[in-house]
């Protein structure tokens, strides 16, 4: 196998040594790993998901074992993966997507505190080029962080360094909408980002934060690559270099993107379908929207979707203006024809048909990747 600059970490099953699923257009070969987590968990078993194992491992444990119920789950096991990947020849061995290496660390690897029912964080990072900076992806709502393949395969293509995190986020920021309390978005984006326990609505400790997350997952990853410098994204005193960080969301994860940038001094902000925080019970965007922020305007960046279909597009253009990025008589640039520098503007639109709306923006539509150049890079 030639230097990918990972070792594997993804657990695999193959019929020749194989290290990597190809996982950019097959989400559930990647989550393996977490199917090898419950099992070791229920069954007590010891497989290393820092390892890559071969399909006669498994055969030979389970005869070794000679367990009904561990025979006909581990067959199971066998089978979901080898039908989530596809044939036995579509399990890599080498860069199945050019020059980008993927892999997946649990957050329990990274401090034995979390749980091990947690999904894990999705990493992809390029063997050649290096612009010496960190996208932090935050996904949406009830979504796991390898669902966001194509971004993030887009973004370590340019250069990026990337981590689809895996954090708290079973509570919609949307669910908040109808209720009276005038800081319930305020409390919840900071709770959720940084673990300070401050809301009624989520219940998010500070090891579980975004932050948190983030900050040990780096460690993890200095501390097993230490070749490939993770630790230029921590500052000296174990904290996130934000300066050096693109934090993009979707959705849900939008508007944490959107509060971190307001509280950090990122190198840019990136939302997609969002931020999400338009209260209905006061008809105005969510106090935190129009607070000062340590980040500038003018590195602050939205794609909608014109149809979006869960979540108001007016909402989202309303809170848009209310951070700053569109005047009050401005709307997002619909992009579907044109091409970069799409006027410089910070807000886009699209118009593009696609199965969902709300998530076309980080989908596989072939408009898509110069769309998310502009953005990851423009000046």
């Amino acid at each position: 196998m030639g230097d990918t600059g990972f070792e594997p970490v993804t657990l695999c099953v193959s019929r020749r040594k194989s290290t990597l699923c190809k996982s950019p257009k097959s989400d559930n070969c990647s989550r393996f790993v977490d199917l090898i987590y419950s099992l070791n968990t229920s069954l007590s078993t010891n497989f290393d998901t820092s390892k890559s194992y071969h399909l006669s491992t498994f055969e030979s444990y389970i005869r070794k074992r000679n367990r009904y119920k561990m025979k006909i789950l581990m067959k199971l096991l066998l089978i979901t993966a080898l039908i989530s990947c596809g044939k036995y020849e579509d399990i890599l061995s080498d860069n199945s997507i050019g020059e980008n290496v993927s892999i997946l660390v649990h957050p329990n690897q990274t401090d034995a505190n979390y749980s091990t029912s947690n999904k894990s964080h999705f990493i992809v990072r390029n063997t050649k080029n290096h612009l010496n900076k960190l996208m932090l992806f935050i996904g949406g709502s009830f979504s796991s962080p390898d669902d966001y393949t194509f971004i993030s395969e887009h973004a370590a293509s340019i250069g990026f360094d990337v981590i689809s995190i895996s954090y708290p986020n079973d509570v919609p920021a949307a669910s908040l909408a109808s209720s009276s309390d005038q800081f319930a978005f305020d409390n919840y984006r900071d709770e959720v980002c940084f673990g300070n326990q401050i809301s009624n609505d989520v219940e998010v400790d500070f090891l579980n934060s975004i932050n948190t997350r983030t900050i040990k997952l780096i460690q993890y990853l200095e501390s097993i690559y230490p070749e490939q410098n993770w630790n230029q994204y921590l500052t000296p005193s174990n904290n996130i270099d934000w300066k050096k960080i693109v934090v993009a969301g979707h959705s849900q994860g939008a508007g944490h993107a959107c509060y971190l940038g307001k509280k950090k001094l990122i190198e840019r902000v990136i939302m997609f379908s969002g931020p999400n925080d338009y209260s209905t019970h006061f008809n105005s965007p969510a106090n935190w929207l129009s607070d000062d922020g340590l980040t500038e305007l003018s590195k602050q960046y939205a794609l909608l979707h014109i149809n979006d279909e869960i979540i108001s597009y007016d909402f989202q253009v309303l809170n848009l203006k209310d951070l700053g990025i569109l005047t009050l008589s401005e709307e997002p640039l619909l992009v579907d024809n044109l091409s970069s520098p799409y006027n410089n503007k910070n807000a886009l639109s699209l118009n593009i048909l696609a199965s969902s709306n709300h998530n076309s923006t980080v989908g596989g539509n072939a408009k898509l990747p110069n769309i998310w150049t502009y953005l990851l890079t423009s000046e």
